[in-house]
């Protein structure tokens, strides 16, 4: 079963994500923040991040940076997960390392197999 990690800030978005998460059969694991991100990484395999760019502490590029520069994460997908989703954000956000970019508010209908997409692309 795939293990999912969501780096959210918004405690009823993290609840709403991992909740779908698990009804679609993974196993999700929730960090608060960049700091609580990392300390999961260290401890498990992570399959997917799904991650908030806007958190409190350390933002969510400085911690795509670190995951990406760290070589046992650095093959891990990333997924920002945003309300900043227009083109210059979403090209920021790849450019930086993110595999994709949904926009939040997140599509209840979609969110499914855009996760079975993101753990199974070929692509980078």
């Amino acid at each position: 079963m795939p293990k999912i990690l969501i780096v959210e800030d918004n405690l009823l978005n993290l609840t709403v994500e991992a909740n779908l998460l698990k009804s679609f059969g993974y196993e999700p694991k929730k960090a608060k923040n960049g700091f609580e991100a990392l300390e999961i990484l260290n401890k498990a395999k992570i399959d997917l991040i799904l991650l908030d760019m806007e958190l409190p502490k350390m933002n969510g590029l400085e911690l795509l940076q670190r995951i990406k520069h760290n070589p046992e994460t650095r093959s891990v997908r990333v997924v920002a997960v945003t309300g900043h989703s227009d083109s210059e954000s979403r090209e920021k956000f790849l450019k930086a390392g993110c595999h994709a970019v949904v926009a939040k508010p997140i599509n209840f209908g979609d969110f499914g197999s855009q996760v079975e997409k993101f753990l199974t692309s070929s692509e980078p």
